[in-house]
């Protein structure tokens, strides 16, 4: 009997040894999953952070573009309405000339004019107590053509129009001043904003 239980010890140990073995090798593979899970877990997290910084980052550099262009826009805005204002009291300025200044300026509009044969001289409503019959019969006599005094005048401005069947020349102030505006704004605001 002792043969036997000797045998059974054996066993047992063998047995107890495997078992001990096995427990080891579960224990080591349960290890090595759960550290892959947390490096795994790990750099999933790493790459949400950096997912979230590169976002923030992208964000802050939006918000800054943002209030950049905000910011350029209302300084632009504000030299845009600075340039409108130039105009707007260049016209006030031409129309609130003495009558003198704008019987010359008109006299040298009308004598660089190459034209011929009769326009009619079309006042504008504020220059017409300026531009007289007598002074468009002066100026009759030192032209290469003739003008005729219009029957109306242009509502609510100052300068005047030269019509040719038609085909007018302005030089109402505002209209030559919105020329230079249109033609040389941009000139006229790097020299006003340098």
């Amino acid at each position: 009997m002792e043969a036997i239980e000797k045998i059974v010890e054996q066993l047992n140990q063998q047995a107890d040894l495997e078992q001990h073995q096995l427990k080891e090798k579960e224990t080591a593979r349960i290890d090595q999953e759960f550290q892959a899970e947390i490096v795994e877990i790990e750099a999933e997290h790493q790459k949400r952070l950096e997912k979230n910084l590169q976002n923030l980052e992208n964000n802050y550099k939006q918000a800054t573009n943002r209030q950049h262009v905000a910011q350029k826009q209302m300084i632009l805005n504000q030299k845009q309405a600075i340039l409108e204002r130039v105009f707007v009291e260049a016209v006030a300025q031409m129309d609130s000339w003495s009558a003198k200044d704008q019987q010359k300026f008109a006299h040298n509009a009308l004598a660089k004019m190459d034209l011929q044969g009769e326009l009619v001289f079309i006042s504008g409503e504020k220059s017409k107590s300026i531009f007289t019959d007598e002074w468009l019969i002066e100026q009759n006599q030192r032209l290469a053509y003739r003008l005729v005094m219009g029957k109306n005048s242009v509502a609510d401005q100052a300068g005047f129009i030269l019509d040719k069947d038609g085909v007018q020349y302005n030089f109402l102030y505002q209209s030559l001043v919105r020329e230079i505006q249109q033609r040389d704004s941009f000139q006229v605001a790097q020299t006003l904003f340098e």
